[in-house]
């Protein structure tokens, strides 16, 4: 136990210095590739302010670099193709594809090591190259996690019509993608995925259901608001009614009040009771403004409140609605979530007079 003991501070001591040769070495290396790197720098930016009809030269300059000053460079050109746009990213992407580095990257995506495989999944994702569109698919069933979400992201900037099973295949199985990722990568895919999500309605897993309405609903879909109103009123899955009451009310359309009527009532699961309540407000339809009103006294606290919050949202006729609640004509607990919602509008009115007299 005495060795033991004498021997712990030598460890201690061997892992202080190691840790310190470490940042010791990597900052060496960094400097290096600053000093590599620093030549270049300047027809980088000669090429980002260039006109048109004056880069091919500056191109071909840097696009012949050697290997080493152009690892050097590279983190430098990764940073400068999230930051610009128009003209200067499209000479960026029209560099990697002089030096080779999509079919550089597609190759890497079958590299034994995950971090090459993430890697150059990320840089086919920033050079929008969507002639990598099917390895990048593949990837989605990687078996190394970080990977996968690289894959997500790469798709979601230079995939089409055809990722969007394999995106929603990704939520379930033994190697998944996280919902959150797989919605944002839909999303930032457009218009032009719209009826392959839409598809996705009709997909046998609910987290996939549940994923492509809220994708509609964030992108505003509204020609699909039928089927959506239909996936609140008939699936089976609690989280696809949930997401399709809250797509509803984003979406606006006429067609979402009934269901969203329907959801609010007695009886039907409490989350989506809530998530219905504050859908109402959303769709911003004055006729549900009684319902709304009724529901300031219902038993559960939570759809109360998001009853009085969605009243204000309603515009005059739900201020209305408030006031006469909170006069005591529905009850004390009505009174109470009404004059409580009413004080917060005033605080918040306030609140915003005095940001625009500051401005």
């Amino acid at each position: 136990m005495r060795g033991a003991l004498l021997c712990l501070p030598a460890l201690v001591l061997a892992l202080s210095l190691l840790i310190v040769s470490n940042r010791f070495v990597r900052r060496v290396q960094q400097r290096r590739r600053d000093r590599r790197a620093e030549p270049v720098r300047g027809l980088l930016l000669e090429l980002l302010c260039a006109e048109e009809d004056e880069q091919s030269d500056l191109l071909n300059r840097l696009a012949e670099v050697d290997k080493r000053t152009w690892t050097a460079l590279e983190p430098s050109l990764t940073a400068l193709l999230e930051k610009v746009s128009g003209a200067a990213r499209t000479a960026l992407i029209r560099l990697y594809e002089l030096r080779g580095a999509p079919e550089g990257a597609v190759a890497d995506l079958r590299s034994h090591s995950a971090a090459r495989r993430g890697r150059a999944a990320q840089v086919l994702g920033q050079l929008s190259h969507r002639a990598a569109e099917p390895a990048l698919c593949r990837l989605l069933t990687d078996r190394d996690p970080e990977v996968r979400l690289a894959a997500t992201r790469a798709l979601g900037r230079s995939g089409g019509a055809e990722s969007v099973a394999h995106l929603l295949e990704s939520l379930h199985g033994t190697r998944t993608v996280p919902p959150p990722s797989v919605t944002m990568a839909l999303v930032s895919m457009g218009p032009e995925v719209q009826r392959s999500v839409a598809a996705g309605l009709e997909h046998p897993e609910p987290l996939a259901r549940a994923v492509a309405i809220e994708v509609l609903g964030v992108t505003g879909v509204v020609s699909r608001t039928s089927e959506i109103a239909r996936a609140l009123r008939e699936d089976p899955s609690n989280e696809v009614r949930i997401k399709a009451a809250r797509a509803l009310g984003r979406l606006g359309m006429p067609e979402g009040l009934q269901p969203l009527l329907d959801a609010v009532a007695p009886g039907q699961p409490l989350a989506l009771r809530i998530v219905g309540t504050g859908a109402l407000g959303n769709l911003g339809a004055v006729s549900a403004t009684d319902r709304l009103a009724e529901l300031l006294g219902d038993p559960d606290r939570h759809v109360a409140g998001a009853a009085a919050r969605s009243l204000l949202r309603l515009g005059p006729a739900g201020h209305a609605a408030l006031h006469e609640a909170a006069a005591g004509v529905r009850g004390a607990s009505a009174a109470a979530q009404a004059g409580a919602a009413l004080s917060e509008a005033a605080v918040q009115g306030r609140h915003d007079v005095r940001v625009e007299v500051a401005l």
